[in-house]
């Protein structure tokens, strides 16, 4: 028998925890802590994003085994502690037939997109306020501009076919991705470089690794037009974040939209000082929001179901 644990019941998909129920008890965190006894018992542990799963907290579960989470960026886990532990890992990475099916992080990422370059974000808060200035509020359009997408894996070639919808010339860098995959979803390759001197808007979609970190640096903003946005739906460490503030600032880019930010903070404590934030809440050119990529309760539901499923199927393998 197993026991699982919860970090975020309320938000989980009933037929997930209806999964690994077929193991063994199902409870939530909170309960747990209340319980010396189950965490001691406890063999997995199913999460999301917010919590941090630290060698601190392994150490409360001392029988656990595997740790589920339906991400596929796992910035949120102590992996080299996970694996010193023998603990197992279940993630979506490695998942690429299912995770065609999930799109909601490319949509939000046009959503940024059109949020940007037609200003509605401030239009809506002039509303809000009691205005009614459309003057100020004029923007482009995205046909006929050009989208320079950094990494063009899932993600990146589903936001590819958006782009294309939207009548959009598309320029993309990736090392691992050839000119020729590239072309079949109209998208021409190009280097970095390249794409951020010619691109109106980027986006990047790059997966967070130690050789990926600050990928974007202020050499790369200052590059941009002076008319030209940038979107970040990947992880915040990313892009150099002190380099994107100052581009903002001296108008380096005319702005930008971050769905994350480095070093986050499940709670929110990291945005009460983040310069970016700071910045955000008094200028109109940077839209910021609380790594919403995947947060469909279509997605979401399905990711989970299938992290159980991949939970349920090792645990028996491993019986065999």
């Amino acid at each position: 028998m197993h026991i699982t644990i919860l970090t975020e019941p309320k938000e989980y998909s009933r037929q997930a925890i209806a999964t690994l129920r077929t193991l063994g008890p199902v409870v939530s965190w909170q309960e747990a802590r209340r319980r010396p006894a189950t965490l001691k018992r406890a063999t997995i542990l199913a999460v999301k994003l917010g919590m941090k799963i630290s060698a601190p907290l392994m150490d409360r579960l001392p029988r656990l085994k595997i740790i589920g989470t339906s991400t596929t960026g796992l910035n949120h886990i102590d992996m080299a502690e996970a694996k010193r532990r023998g603990i197992g890992v279940v993630s979506l990475r490695g998942e690429t037939k299912f995770l065609k099916t999930i799109f909601p992080t490319a949509e939000e990422t046009i959503g940024l997109a059109i949020m940007l370059i037609r200003n509605l974000h401030t239009g809506y808060e002039g509303v809000r306020q009691g205005k009614w200035r459309k003057q100020q509020c004029y923007g482009h359009e995205l046909y006929r501009k050009t989208l320079g997408i950094i990494g063009f894996g899932r993600l990146g070639s589903i936001v590819a076919r958006y782009g294309r919808a939207f009548g959009m010339e598309v320029i993309a860098c990736d090392p691992f991705v050839s000119t020729r995959a590239m072309a079949r979803l109209g998208a021409r390759k190009v280097t970095m470089d390249t794409l951020f001197k010619r691109a109106d808007i980027v986006t990047n979609h790059v997966l967070h690794t130690s050789k990926t970190t600050n990928l974007v640096t202020r050499r790369h903003f200052r590059m941009m037009k002076p008319t030209a946005y940038y979107i970040n739906t990947a992880r915040g460490e990313i892009n150099d974040e002190p380099a994107l503030l100052r581009a903002l600032q001296k108008k380096w880019i005319a702005g930008a939209a971050l769905d994350v930010l480095a070093n986050e903070d499940p709670r929110g404590r990291h945005i009460h000082h983040h310069p970016l934030v700071r910045y955000a809440t008094r200028r109109r050119n940077l839209i910021i929001v609380p790594h919403l990529g995947g947060a469909t309760f279509e997605s979401m539901a399905k990711t989970e179901e299938l992290i159980a499923e991949r939970i349920v199927e090792r645990l028996r393998t491993s019986k065999e």
